[in-house]
């Protein structure tokens, strides 16, 4: 398959189709990587029990902060000054490679449910790296079903649910109480969580929470 990408810098691909990859180790798909790689909720849960601490820690001392709409934050991972190298690239290789993140897991793929198809998945080729596509042929169903959990589909399909009812929710209350809101966020979504339990359901039970806080403060 011969990579063609959008203006988006993607090419859509079907779980049919084959493409040819094989990691050398070579660390280049964690370079140059400054800002672009989310550390999600689940992916910093992960994180956290890798290295025995809290999320909180493992946002302070791994990821810089970002906003999206409406000062909604989110987190990034940081970088080294050399090459903007993932701050978890060591000799070329992932230190964390058991809590990588989702991105990296799929890497070069991407997946996201498909906004006119509900219940369905859209997956892409997202490197736009063509000299990565050597090696042996892949297929994209085998690929995502590998390196998918369930447990990453429940997340970003519930995720994607919750960040549009808050938004909408932040864009009632308006700027009025942006402090509050974002504090509330960072609690809920991102740092109150038991590292002994699972996270799905803790992950459900505070967005429940959030929501309700978001809309105490409409009253």
């Amino acid at each position: 398959m011969s990579i063609d990408f959008n203006e988006y810098g993607f090419q859509k691909v079907s779980s049919d189709d084959y493409f040819h990859y094989d990691c050398n180790h070579c660390g280049d798909c964690c370079r140059n990587v400054k800002d672009s790689v989310m550390a999600e909720s689940i992916d910093l849960y992960r994180l956290a029990r890798f290295f025995g601490t809290e999320m909180s820690e493992v946002i302070m001392q791994y990821t810089n902060p970002a906003f999206l709409a409406w000062g909604f934050p989110v987190f990034m991972l940081k970088t080294k000054p050399h090459m903007d190298a993932c701050i978890f690239l060591k000799d070329s290789k992932c230190s964390v490679y058991e809590a990588r993140p989702r991105t990296c897991r799929i890497y070069p793929l991407g997946v996201g449910p498909d906004d006119e198809k509900p219940g369905e998945w859209l997956n892409f080729i997202v490197s736009k790296k063509k000299h990565h596509f050597t090696g042996r042929q892949r297929l994209v169903g085998d690929w995502i079903n590998k390196n998918l959990t369930p447990e990453d589909r429940a997340f970003v399909t519930a995720d994607l649910n919750y960040i549009g009812e808050l938004v909408k929710l932040m864009k009632a209350l308006g700027r009025r109480h942006e402090n509050r809101i974002i504090e509330l966020i960072l609690f809920f979504k991102y740092t109150a969580y038991d590292m002994t339990g699972d996270f799905m359901p803790q992950y459900t039970r505070n967005m429940e929470r959030l929501k309700r806080e978001l809309n105490y403060l409409s009253r």
